[in-house]
């Protein structure tokens, strides 16, 4: 395959982007497939062509660690590009080169692929001079749109980690995104293969001492890397021994600035600066080191962590997403900030050699999957699978916009139809339109998104039926079985977010409803509770509610059965209201405090009129089975459960001539 890689940075620039564009033009290179570099250098007229290296004309940016920015329009350079025959174009910046790429591959009639190596939100403050919140909110949100308008036209985008793809997302990229964390020539960084007298040298030049313990940092020397905050931190350390060194590798605008900041703690001595290395020269300086660290949160991947790690340095690092893989706390290496990183230090350097060496082993091996081979499969199988969509493509045939959608009917080369529902946002995101091309990695990702937005048609219309606690909708989309728990997440909190679901309001609109019921408290929070909302926060609503509304409707309740309660003694009947009181949720001193205090019915408080019936109702059940002294005993046994006194249940029935036996 014939790759053309375009890139605003590269050899010899020192950084991971460059690094990455020559890990990869390498590896490929080294699997037999022609690779093309088009950079760019600091000249504003020619072209420079060497060997398979095109660099453009470009403007050095010193502001911007002295990197160059080309013209996206290059003339002269298309002819040549076109001579290259390209298979495919893999773009590696946003802009300038990366740009005149994303040209290249439309008038060429090519796929691309984009790899977003770059955390643009992470540079606003260059654009920010006077540190205002409203330009870092506008930097940031113009450079998630320029993220989604650059890659909107790539077949695959690569992310070098799962939070760089969640960003993108963020942003609103809609095509495939795959995370390949970009490969490393271990061997580069094997103690075996660094040459032990360039190593020497380095500690001679710089004045390293046999006893010295030292900590290296590897990169641009750059504000949002954060280097400030390792100095300071190491501050304790470096002052409870002068052996304790800090040596910062790189160069870049802060360099003046953190040497002044060093003067200031106190701690020149210690902390050593080297300024701009080249790149050839990195694995010596990593070896001279005990340990690495980076207080940086701008990474995308990590490529200065990996690199330490395969040369067995255990690391320190402050805690973020693209290293939850890579560092295992105490194991290879520790999570600090400012205020732990001396403690840290210390700590590590109290280790006997057996636990250290426990730790660089740890470290090499968690860089072990970064391996270049596994790279190489993982970046061909994205290559094959952007060529193969790019030039399989389907027709849209027919549009139908529905009231929350649009359903496309697409044909392929042979006529067969495939319908797919789309969101209007991703309708005009992806630029659809009847008669349009769309490839078929695309469409696979339009078939993705349409299981996601089925799911979440089907849950508005459960929720405009009926207000859903987040539990039930959970319950809801989990029984439909369609999106994975982190979808299923996703949807819930959309849906928060949108207003759709709010338990808060469900609460607090559900208590209202029930205060207006027969239902007591503890059935309130009981109902509550199981449909999913906090407890405590039930329990604290419900007993805002005062006891004299309990008490009403407790009273609202007797009223309404004690005419249903026909059997049985007056006793026996309050009972039953007490226990049914409590059913229905009421606390048992608010329900016997109610049926107590009730004023009821003369007709509910005649207690001999319903010894009648009660033994009527029992001669009639009875009699059919018994009689004389058996049928009495049965009927005895029944009032007595009816809550009657057994007395007045015998003078009552006393004499009646259905209880004589037949045979006195």
């Amino acid at each position: 395959m014939r790759v053309g890689l375009f890139s605003d940075t590269y050899l010899p620039d020192l950084n991971g982007v460059a690094t990455s564009v020559e890990t990869l033009r390498k590896t490929l290179s080294d699997h037999g497939h022609e690779v093309f570099v088009i950079a760019n250098h600091k000249g504003l007229l020619h072209l420079q062509r060497e060997g398979n290296v095109l660099r453009l004309p470009g403007i050095e940016l010193k502001w911007l660690y002295g990197y160059s920015m080309s013209s996206p329009l290059q003339i002269k350079a298309k002819e040549e590009i076109r001579q290259m025959n390209l298979d495919i174009i893999h773009v590696h910046t946003e802009f300038g080169v990366g740009i005149f790429g994303r040209n290249i591959a439309k008038e060429l009639n090519l796929p691309i692929v984009s790899t977003y190596h770059t955390m643009y939100e992470d540079y606003t403050h260059y654009l920010n001079f006077l540190d205002l919140n409203i330009v870092e909110k506008v930097s940031k949100n113009v450079v998630g749109n320029l993220s989604k308008i650059m890659n909107a036209n790539a077949q695959i985008v690569i992310s070098p980690s799962e939070k760089t793809k969640e960003k993108l997302i963020e942003y609103g990229v809609r095509v495939p995104i795959h995370i390949i964390p970009t490969g490393i020539d271990l061997s580069k960084f094997n103690a075996e293969n660094i040459d032990p007298k360039l190593v020497e040298n380095i500690k001679k030049e710089y004045g390293i001492e046999k006893e010295d313990r030292l900590i290296v940092y590897v990169g641009r020397i750059a504000t949002e890397k954060s280097i400030d905050i390792a100095i300071r931190g190491f501050k304790k350390c470096a002052l409870a021994s002068k052996h304790h060194k800090l040596m910062i590798v790189g160069g870049g605008p802060s360099l003046d600035e953190l040497k002044d900041l060093a003067k200031e703690e106190g701690i020149e001595n210690n902390v050593i600066f080297t300024d701009r290395q080249q790149r050839d020269m990195i694995p010596a300086f990593y070896q001279c080191a005990e340990a690495f660290v980076s207080c940086s949160l701008s990474e995308t991947q990590g490529m200065t962590y990996i690199e330490a790690m395969s040369c067995s340095l255990p690391v320190f690092a402050r805690k973020d997403d693209v290293l939850t893989e890579l560092i295992d706390e105490g194991k290879s290496g520790f999570f600090i900030d400012e205020d732990t990183f001396s403690e840290r230090c210390l700590e590590f350097f109290s280790y006997p050699p057996e636990k250290v060496q426990e730790m660089r082993k740890c470290a090499r091996e968690k860089v072990l999957c970064y391996d270049t081979e596994v790279f190489y499969e993982r970046i061909m199988s994205c290559y094959e699978q952007a060529y193969a969509s790019y030039f399989k493509t389907l027709i849209i045939k027919k549009v139908k916009t529905n009231s929350d959608s649009v359903t496309l009917t697409l044909i392929d080369s042979t006529e067969e139809e495939i319908k797919v529902m789309v969101s209007l946002e991703d309708f005009f995101a992806f630029e659809l339109k009847k008669d349009g091309v769309v490839h078929e990695l695309t469409l696979q990702e339009l078939q993705r998104r349409e299981v996601v937005l089925k799911a979440r048609i089907m849950c508005l219309k459960k929720l405009a039926f009926k207000d859903r606690t987040r539990k039930e909708m959970y319950d809801i989309l989990l029984k439909d079985g369609t999106l994975d728990t982190k979808q299923m997440n996703d949807m819930i909190e959309e849906l928060e977010n949108k207003g759709y679901i709010n338990d808060k309001a469900l609460l607090m609109n559900q208590i209202e409803k029930m205060n207006e019921s027969n239902d007591g408290k503890q059935k309130i929070i009981r109902s509550l509770v199981k449909r999913g909302l906090p407890y405590e926060e039930v329990k604290e609503a419900v007993d805002d509610c005062s006891d004299g509304n309990e008490k009403a409707k407790a009273q609202r309740f007797i009223s309404r059965n004690e005419k249903l309660l026909k059997e049985g003694s007056v006793k026996y009947r309050k009972q039953m209201l007490l226990s049914r009181l409590v059913n229905r949720g009421f606390s048992f001193d608010v329900a016997k405090d109610v049926v107590e205090h009730y004023e009821f019915t003369d007709e509910f408080l005649d207690n001999q009129e319903a010894l009648k019936k009660a033994i009527a109702k029992a001669i009639r059940t009875y009699s059919r089975k018994y009689t004389g002294s058996e049928l009495k005993r049965y009927v005895l046994s029944q009032l007595i459960r009816k809550g009657f006194n057994s007395e007045e249940v015998l003078l009552e029935i006393e004499g009646m001539e259905i209880f004589n036996d037949e045979n006195e």
